[in-house]
């Protein structure tokens, strides 16, 4: 006795076979779009620390991250007392660490660290850090000339193509049941 299924007609068999091939594809599909779950780096620490009083501001904001980060997109925003922004110049990344250069005359008070960057596996990741300076380093604001990019904030995070890859897919499932449709409705 044969375990297989028999159809009466050859084009129907057809029909079903490419409607379950197409099915078995899109779910190939929306499988490759779901992300891996991965952890993602992380902030480890920062000098000045987060909420740290300092004698002074230092000529530099340092941040630490749990795996190496990407130089392309890497972006720190740091404002002064007043709002204005005090960062100079673009950061520096070395493997986890990411420098970012402060003007020379700076304030005493509260500054913000507003931080971005492309982890090791691809993902932007983003925060803020804050310090206090109880004296400042000279009279008035951050030196003239901090760079246009370095005024503004952090951009918004991109997305992924998982997204375009499930709608793909999705596509690919209407279309075959569709046509899987059809071919029974010409036969009955």
């Amino acid at each position: 006795m044969s375990s297989r299924i028999a159809l009466p007609f050859p084009s129907l068999r057809r029909s079903v076979l490419l409607t379950a091939l197409a099915a078995v594809a899109s779910i190939a599909l929306l499988g490759l779009g779901v992300p891996a779950a991965s952890a993602h780096d992380a902030l480890t620490g920062a000098a000045p620390a987060d909420g740290a009083a300092v004698a002074t501001p230092p000529d530099r904001v340092e941040l630490q991250f749990s795996g190496v980060v990407q130089e392309l997109g890497a972006q720190v925003v740091v404002r002064g007392p007043d709002g204005t922004t005090v960062s100079q110049g673009d950061p520096e990344v070395v493997d986890t660490t990411l420098e970012q250069p402060l003007g020379s005359r700076l304030p005493a008070g509260t500054y913000t660290v507003e931080w971005r960057v492309t982890s090791a596996d691809g993902h932007p990741i983003s925060g803020t850090t804050s310090f206090t300076a109880t004296t400042g380093t000279g009279a008035g604001p951050a030196a003239d000339g901090a760079s246009a990019a370095s005024s503004t904030r952090p951009a918004a995070a991109s997305s992924s193509s998982g997204p375009g890859i499930a709608i793909a897919a999705g596509i690919a499932l209407v279309l075959a049941v569709t046509v899987g449709a059809r071919s029974l409705r010409r036969r009955a």
